[in-house]
């Protein structure tokens, strides 16, 4: 069943990335806004000097957006994906989105996130954006827990971002859909905030910011409002180092 699962996420993430019409994500504003820029940019920020320099992973390719985006930056980065369609159109478009100067730095390969083909603390950052929710089996979604830190140098910087449990509406949503077949990704695992805090302790990560695609309103008066709102965004994620 879990088999059939996982082959149910490819087929609906490969129809998504149609080589034939490919929807560039940049064109979506709403996710622009909620996931990148507010949750996974942000998280990245939160790293010393950025990517810049950095041997990079990335667990869970679709639109090259990082790749395109830190090209110029990093030293390396490796971007991997279990759906080969999905990386050959994923490198068609970086051969026509990345200058020259940088494609070279840029490796977009098919690998399992729960085998990881790399050695033990090869790279600076590892993250993992909207992802790792996909895997079907409990045990295998840990086991991928464990290949991004295990590839991470001590010192490093480990990122991860989920679907969350404490945005009720988009949780049951997704439970529903699952239920009617309609999903449009197959299948979804959300995680509470403090279970990926724990999942990253448990790994050896120490977890130092969290975000969400709620709060983050600028100025004192709202700290209280981004207090208590932060943690029920329907995308969060952490920033930890590796010890």
């Amino acid at each position: 069943m879990s088999n059939n699962k996982q082959s149910l996420v490819i087929e609906k993430f490969t129809k998504h990335l149609n080589p034939e019409d490919v929807f560039d994500v940049r064109e979506d504003w709403n996710y622009m806004f909620q996931s990148k820029f507010k949750v996974d940019y942000r998280l990245i920020s939160k790293i010393p000097g950025g990517l810049k320099d950095k041997k990079v992973l990335n667990v869970g390719t679709f639109f090259p957006i990082d790749e395109i985006y830190f090209a110029s930056r990093v030293k390396e980065f490796y971007s991997i994906d279990i759906a080969p369609e999905i990386i050959k159109v994923a490198n068609q478009i970086a051969d026509k989105e990345i200058h020259p100067d940088f494609r070279a730095k840029i490796k977009i390969i098919v690998a399992d996130a729960t085998e990881l083909p790399f050695k033990d603390n090869f790279f600076d950052v590892s993250f993992s954006f909207s992802t790792l929710e996909h895997i079907p089996e409990k045990d295998k979604r840990e086991k991928a827990f464990y290949e991004l830190v295990r590839v991470t140098k001590k010192g490093g910087y480990v990122i991860i971002t989920l679907p969350n449990k404490l945005n009720i509406g988009k949780y049951l949503r997704s439970t529903l859909m699952q239920k009617k077949g309609t999903s449009p990704f197959g299948y979804e695992h959300h995680y509470f905030p403090w279970e990926l805090k724990r999942i990253m302790t448990k790994n050896n990560v120490k977890p130092l910011f969290f975000c969400s695609s709620a709060g983050d309103l600028s100025g004192n008066f709202f700290k209280a409002h981004d207090f208590f709102v932060k943690y029920f965004g329907h995308r969060m994620g952490w920033v930890g180092i590796k010890i």
